[in-house]
């Protein structure tokens, strides 16, 4: 018969104390080592995927942009601070110059939000929309024409002035956002037919 000091003395773990206790901190650690091990593999191949769609794709996104904060309400080509657009505007076009054999052209596209003008008299949601058109239009044209004042005539003709007004939300669950009424510059492969192409 064994006595109660044989019992709290007995070690049927051949390895010694403590083996359990290793044994699972090292199950651990191998889980730990496998998820790292495919998540980061995961965002690899997203990363990759993203690459192979740029690389393929005929357009590409400036690494800046203009919002409704950088205009006035009122007029709406306005600048709230012409120094620091001039800025990001030379930003881009340094952006430009870098790509410009691979995207040739730009494409300034004005947005706008679904607010309407108070004052205005006619209030229906047809004549919104073509308010909406106009303001979004005259921002891209405003960041035009500071582009084109740095550009040659060749590049000139490369610029492409776009408004999607009140459509292409970039909030579309708030589309009475201000973050919808934004300039967004987008390098392009293409956009005219070929034979309009003038050589150069």
């Amino acid at each position: 018969m064994k006595g109660l000091h044989d019992f709290i003395s007995e070690d049927t773990n051949q390895f010694g104390p403590g083996t359990d206790l290793i044994v699972s901190l090292l199950s651990v650690l191998l889980v730990m080592t496998f998820t790292t091990a495919y998540l980061y593999n995961q965002e690899r191949m997203k990363n990759d995927a993203w690459r192979k769609t740029e690389a393929g794709s005929n357009f590409r996104l400036a690494s800046d942009f203009f919002t409704a904060a950088d205009f006035y309400v009122r007029p709406v080509t306005k600048l709230v601070d012409p120094a620091r657009t001039n800025e990001r505007v030379r930003k881009i076009l340094a952006e430009y110059e870098r790509i410009e054999n691979e995207y040739p052209y730009m494409f300034i596209i004005g947005h706008s939000n679904q607010l309407d003008d108070p004052s205005s008299s006619d209030k229906s949601e047809s004549a919104r929309r073509q308010r909406n058109w106009e303001y979004a239009a005259r921002r891209a044209t405003k960041i035009a024409s500071l582009m084109e004042q740095d550009l040659d005539p060749v590049h000139k003709e490369r610029l492409v002035v776009v408004t999607t007004g009140e459509f292409d939300l970039k909030e579309p669950r708030h589309p009475f956002s201000q973050a919808n009424a934004w300039v967004e510059v987008v390098f392009a492969k293409e956009w005219k037919r070929p034979e309009r192409i003038t050589t150069e």
